[in-house]
């Protein structure tokens, strides 16, 4: 089957428009720690995504200083769950390009919503990691 040329634009343009709103629905921002202070983390439950350790339960039990915070804002609900790997790439992209070895979740902070956007799933969830330089 053949597909004719303007079946052809307008499959694009929608394609074009679904991922523009769509990237619109998150940011992912790093602020860097101008600290120099070591710790010892006492362990936890790591996975990995491209290379960068995610400690989502504890922290690392190596000694690691503190490179800064990534900030992840993201819709939650909808066709947004959909992409939740896609979001780790770009965390562990972001740790990479800062020389981080691994991040460390630091916590969630819910937007406020009203009842009416909670059942529509139109609210945005805030998401915040360390990013850590293993030191040993």
């Amino acid at each position: 089957m053949r597909i004719r040329p303007a079946i052809k634009v307008q499959m694009l343009a929608t394609l074009f428009a679904a991922t523009v709103l769509l990237a619109g629905c998150s940011t992912t921002k790093f602020t860097e720690n101008h600290g120099s202070e070591v710790f010892q983390g006492k362990g936890g439950t790591p996975y990995a995504v491209d290379g960068i350790d995610f400690w989502e339960t504890g922290d690392s039990d190596r000694t690691y200083k503190i490179l800064g915070v990534i900030e992840d804002s993201h819709k939650v609900g909808g066709f947004s769950a959909l992409f939740g790997q896609d979001r780790n790439s770009a965390i562990a992209k972001i740790a990479r390009q800062q020389h981080g070895d691994a991040v460390i979740f630091a916590g969630v902070d819910p937007e406020p919503a009203s009842a009416e956007m909670e059942r529509h799933g139109n609210h945005h969830r805030h998401t915040k990691y360390l990013v850590v330089k293993y030191l040993d």
